[in-house]
């Protein structure tokens, strides 16, 4: 916009020959002008309307958001420390616990508590704002939840789900490990390996930044499998592949039980 108004300042003449030319016509069609910019005056409040709209609620969304984010992180209230004695009648009255800081989330006791609640919000947050948008991400970190609450089923479907529709490749990757290690985590062990592989094919094809890690979480896979001749292939294949990769003391570890056997 701004090189544009810069390149009709350039030519004055030009700039001022047009608007008197548009004042002309004005008068000559002044009914038919006033009822188009009367349409155009509608459409562009409708417009306008809709783009407030819209900026307001991305920006309750954002709120949201961070609200949850704030309660899976928040901290925990201090836990009582119990008596070690029976002399606990005679020492002085302990000092009372500092209260929660007033910032308007609920605290709790255990981190099961604080996680359980956070994918409450989150599901709170799908419902009003649904999953598109900054609603996969809150998918993903309730997936994230879900492992540590110990419920890798629900969580590689939601992984699942964001991989299969997932458009950006560095961001599926994540989606795909998220999913092949809940998979791995439910005792699913074709089903952690089958993702895992997919996951090796996409880092592959892409940055190859996560392709040793597939590679090696594969490997582990096959070993627990039993398929110990088969992991070893795969960790060969990394050295092959990535002689530089960080995971190279792991992998020799690896190489030197698995040949022992």
């Amino acid at each position: 916009m701004a090189k544009a108004l810069e390149k009709e300042l350039k030519r004055p003449d030009e700039f001022v020959s047009f608007w008197t030319h548009f004042g002309q016509n004005l008068s000559k069609h002044r009914s038919k002008v006033i009822a188009v910019l009367g349409v155009v005056a509608v459409s562009t409040a409708a417009g306008w309307g809709l783009t407030v709209h819209r900026q307001g609620a991305a920006a309750k969304a954002t709120v949201a958001f961070d609200r949850i984010e704030r309660i899976a992180n928040a901290d925990l209230l201090p836990q009582k420390a119990p008596d070690k004695d029976d002399k606990a009648a005679l020492k002085p009255e302990p000092k009372p616990e500092p209260k929660p800081e007033n910032d308007g989330l609920p605290h709790f006791k255990t981190e099961k508590e604080r996680l359980e609640a956070a994918n409450k919000e989150a599901d709170a947050f799908l419902a009003q704002f649904g999953s598109v948008g900054l609603g996969r991400k809150v998918q993903f970190d309730k997936a994230s939840r879900l492992l540590v609450l110990g419920n890798p089923g629900e969580a590689a479907s939601i992984y699942e789900t964001l991989a299969a529709s997932e458009t950006d490749r560095n961001i599926r990757v994540l989606e795909q490990e998220g999913a092949a290690v809940a998979r791995e985590a439910e005792g699913k062990l074709d089903d952690a390996l089958r993702a895992f592989t997919a996951l090796a094919d996409e880092s592959q094809a892409g940055s190859k930044f996560y392709l040793d890690r597939a590679l090696y979480a594969k490997a582990r896979i096959l070993e627990k499998q039993g398929k110990g001749k088969d992991a070893e292939k795969v960790l060969r294949e990394i050295l092959e592949k990535m002689p530089k990769t960080s995971l190279r003391s792991q992998i020799d570890d690896r190489l030197a039980i698995l040949t022992e056997k």
